[in-house]
C-alpha cells in the first residue's frame, strides 16, 4: 500500500533553494490568496478549488517541492489534486498526514526522516507541513500536504498563512 517507487532518472541534486524571510513569505501568501480568489470566483467545486490552490501555491512559493491534498477516508487517506512528483495514491494514518488528520492540528516536521512512521512518497522530500481541512461536525475532510527538499523549510508563518488565508478559501463555495 505505501510502497515507495524510486524516481529513476531524476537528478537528486536540486538547485539550492532559499527560504524567504518572514515578510517575504507573508507577501507571497497574500499574493497567492489574491490569485486563488480571482481564479476560483464563482467556482463551487471543492476539487476545482483544491486544484487551483495547489497549482498557485506551488508556482508562487519556490521552496515548495510537492503540494497537494489527501482526502480523509475511513481507513486511509486518498490522493486528491496535487502538483509535484508522483504521489502515493493512498496512505495510512501512520505518517505525517495521518497524524495531522487524527489530531486535527497542523503539523510542521523540520526533518521527515526523523518522524516515526513517515511515509516517503519521494525520497527527495526533507521537511513537511500538513494542514487539516475540517468541515461541519468537526470532521476532517482532507489535509493539505506540502513538502520541501530543504530541511526546516516551514515555520509558524507558513502555518498561520495556510490556516488563516488559504484553507478558508475551500469553504467559500459551500
Amino acid at each position: 500500500m505505501n510502497q515507495h517507487i524510486p524516481h529513476e532518472g531524476k537528478d537528486k541534486l536540486l538547485e539550492p533553494i532559499i527560504i524567504p524571510s518572514t515578510a517575504t513569505k507573508r507577501a507571497l501568501y497574500k499574493q497567492s490568496l489574491k490569485e486563488i480568489q480571482m481564479r476560483i470566483k464563482d467556482v463551487d467545486s471543492l476539487v476545482s478549488r483544491m486544484a487551483t490552490i495547489v497549482s498557485v501555491l506551488r508556482s508562487n512559493l519556490s521552496y515548495y517541492f510537492w503540494c497537494g491534498f489527501y482526502f480523509a477516508e475511513e481507513k486511509e487517506l486518498i490522493i486528491g489534486p496535487y502538483q509535484g512528483s508522483t504521489a502515493c495514491a493512498h496512505i495510512s494514518y501512520d505518517g505525517v498526514c495521518g497524524t495531522a488528520a487524527k489530531n486535527k492540528k497542523t503539523l510542521i516536521v523540520p526533518n521527515v526522516h526523523d518522524f516515526p512512521g513517515h511515509i516517503a512518497c519521494d525520497e527527495r522530500s526533507n521537511s513537511e507541513i500538513v494542514v487539516p481541512f475540517i468541515g461541519e461536525q468537526n470532521m476532517v475532510i482532507a489535509v493539505l500536504d506540502i513538502d520541501s527538499t530543504v530541511f526546516s523549510a516551514f515555520d509558524e508563518v507558513d502555518k498561520e498563512c495556510l490556516e488563516q488565508l488559504i484553507i478558508p478559501v475551500l469553504r467559500e463555495g459551500s
